[in-house]
């Protein structure tokens, strides 16, 4: 399945969002290993037109660094803002997802654990249509989101929201282990670009 058409397998109660940093983190791993053993060839060239963005991470991130990464890829990347006490875990797939993970202190850089709050920046032309579209399905509520925006999540898994705006071609799911918590972050106008 193309990048372009998937919008809807991040809607799936069965796949949580701790699952997809822990196939980031496993793709990511394997494009180092592999970029690696061709870095050691000089014959080799592995450097395709076709790659969309370079994949990243997971690493840690400043804002600052979430606004680069933002710019290499000349997309959005959204967040909830900073946070006290916590820091940031970047990860970026070769087509243009992005997740920015809310780690407090201890918490490892990589780890597995589907305990912290995530935002992930997904690519989906008319992302707006596509959540309305999803909105009619009978297990799926929705609100309004701040700015004209739209907020839907399955009545299966409420601890994943997914949000969209008008005029624009990206979809952000916002996940906290507290549903309530993550339906708040979206209807208070936390969610926003890094900027």
């Amino acid at each position: 399945m193309s990048e372009a058409r998937d919008t809807g397998w991040a809607r799936l109660s069965s796949v949580r969002i701790g699952a997809v940093v822990a196939l980031a983190v496993a793709a990511a791993f394997v494009i180092w290993l592999v970029v690696r053993r061709n870095d050691d060839s000089s014959s080799t060239n592995t450097t395709t037109s076709t790659e969309a963005v370079k994949p990243i991470g997971p690493v840690a991130a400043t804002a600052a660094a979430l606004r680069v990464a933002s710019a290499e890829a000349k997309q959005p990347i959204y967040w909830v803002g900073p946070r006290r006490g916590q820091k940031y875990e970047l990860t970026r797939t070769a087509g243009g997802r992005v997740y920015v993970r809310y780690l407090p202190a201890g918490a490892k850089i990589g780890n597995r654990r589907a305990d912290y709050t995530i935002v992930g920046t997904y690519p989906t032309p008319d992302a707006l249509k596509v959540l309305k579209d999803l909105s009619k399905q009978s297990d799926e509520k929705s609100v309004s989101a701040p700015g004209g925006g739209i907020a839907v999540y399955s009545t299966s898994a409420p601890t994943n929201v997914y949000v969209a705006f008008p005029s624009s071609d990206v979809q952000i799911e916002v996940f906290d282990p507290s549903a309530k918590k993550a339906l708040r972050l979206v209807t208070t106008g936390r969610v926003a670009p890094v900027g």
